[in-house]
């Protein structure tokens, strides 16, 4: 809270010496700019620092090597991101099949055990369990909205306002303004009220079907949007509901024997569908052989604008990377150097087996003499 933070900086100031110092006083009065106590009605997700970005780095460093060329790098950073997509297919697919472990049988853990993801619901427990700790007292009625006071054995108090009529909840530790999850302090008021966590506080982007809430359909369809990232998306989200069909259906042979009736048809109604193209009479590419073209083209008023993926079947074989003028400089220096050596050793050679030794032309003289 504020004045906690007030006291807090007045007690440094007080215990250091430091009320005539003009740096802090300059940071004192910019303190909405850095200060998290001012923050919390700004929802970041629980990211106070930048720990996500160091966190990125990190695991780059496993996979990216600063000898290598750019070429290189792509390389590794491509395998980094499919490891890390393939981390979240095994991810979405556990959570599909399991629920996680409830250490408290109460009807709203096990409600937010079935709606948030496994990391989500860890933190929304821990919540809960904490509140547990606090002692609530109640303020009294204004209207229809119950007011609560939260505090416990250190001097922190958090002040609860409930409406039973809307179910509206609203902390004076900003929790869920800020992390996006209901905070400790509203679940100790309303423990013997709430059975379930209310629809309006539960953000679509924690829940198990967020992914299949993003893909949103229309008449335009998706043509927009990269064709490649929409057709990953799409496969998720039938990989998870087609999980749950087969879960449900290998439970009974009657269930198995109509799920696969049923995915027979389907797929041959699916294989009978004709694949459409959207085709402007502005913007008509010859596709070459070889090439797979994927998604549209769009026309601009001043520049065409391509919303397509241009996958190149690669005929060739043994392509090799273009070098660059040092690279063959080099390349060429080498080779003369040996053409020298090599030169140097055949005159050495020609010189030992034809030209007479020393001692043989003093033997000569010594007989003409």
């Amino acid at each position: 809270m504020e004045e906690d933070f007030l006291q807090a900086w007045d007690d440094m100031l007080e215990k250091y010496d430091l009320r005539t110092n003009g740096w802090l006083s300059k940071l004192f009065d910019e303190r909405k700019k850095w200060a998290l106590v001012y923050g919390r009605n700004t929802f970041c997700a629980d990211m106070k620092s930048t720990q996500r970005s160091e966190g990125l780095n990190r695991e780059l460093k496993n996979y990216l090597d600063p000898r290598k060329v750019i070429v290189d790098f792509f390389d590794h950073f491509e395998r980094l991101l499919e490891d890390r997509r393939f981390a979240e297919l095994q991810a979405n697919f556990k959570m599909t099949q399991t629920l996680p472990t409830i250490k408290v049988q109460v009807p709203i853990l096990m409600h937010a055990a079935t709606v948030y993801t496994p990391s989500v619901y860890k933190m929304f427990e821990k919540e809960y369990l904490n509140g547990l700790s606090w002692q609530v007292e109640e303020q009294g009625d204004v209207g229809t909205t119950k007011n609560y006071c939260v505090f416990n054995e250190k001097p922190h108090r958090h002040f609860v306002v409930y409406d039973p009529e809307d179910e509206s909840i609203t902390c004076s530790c900003r929790k869920f303004e800020f992390v996006g999850i209901m905070c400790g302090h509203s679940l100790i008021a309303t423990i013997h009220r709430l059975k379930q966590i209310p629809e309006r506080y539960v953000l679509k982007r924690w829940t198990r079907e967020a992914a299949s809430c993003s893909l949103k359909t229309s008449d335009s369809g998706m043509s927009h949007e990269n064709e490649k990232k929409d057709m990953s998306r799409r496969y998720n989200v039938l990989l998870r509901n087609f999980v749950k069909i087969a879960a449900k259906a290998s439970e009974s042979e009657k269930k198995f024997q109509e799920a696969f009736k049923l995915s027979k048809s389907m797929l041959h109604n699916i294989e009978n569908i004709p694949f459409e193209e959207k085709k402007d009479d502005n913007s008509k590419v010859a596709a070459s052989e070889g090439d797979v073209l994927v998604g549209e083209f769009e026309e601009d008023d001043s520049v065409a604008v391509v919303n397509a993926i241009k996958k190149k079947v690669d005929n060739c074989r043994g392509r090799r990377r273009v070098k660059s003028c040092l690279e063959k400089g080099s390349k060429k220096r080498v080779q003369k150097s040996q053409c020298k050596k090599a030169k140097k050793s055949n005159t050495t050679q020609y010189n030992a087996f034809t030209q007479p030794s020393y001692s043989i032309l003093q033997v000569m003289k010594e007989i003409n003499a």
